[in-house]
């Protein structure tokens, strides 16, 4: 469990580090940005494990087949690489 929650952890760091840097160099809608890197993640990974299946990705997910459709267009996303 403890190996778990430090992973948890790491992600959240690396979060908050991202958006300190972003912050101390002045760089505006730096949560829009950080959004769509966080989307992309979450897409890739989930398209990842489920082999491609878009339908199976966004039940993991918690979302609708089409919306996971409109964030892949919206991100510009090629999720076969």
């Amino acid at each position: 469990m403890e190996a778990s929650s430090e992973a948890d952890g790491n992600w959240q760091q690396a979060l908050d580090l991202a958006l300190a840097q972003a912050l101390a160099r002045g760089e505006r809608a730096v949560g829009e940005r950080l959004e769509r890197e966080f989307e992309k993640t979450l897409i890739l990974r989930a398209l990842q494990h489920t082999g491609g299946h878009r339908m199976e990705a966004a039940q993991w997910l918690g979302w609708g087949r089409n919306t996971l459709t409109r964030k892949i267009q919206e991100l510009k996303l090629d999720p076969k690489k």
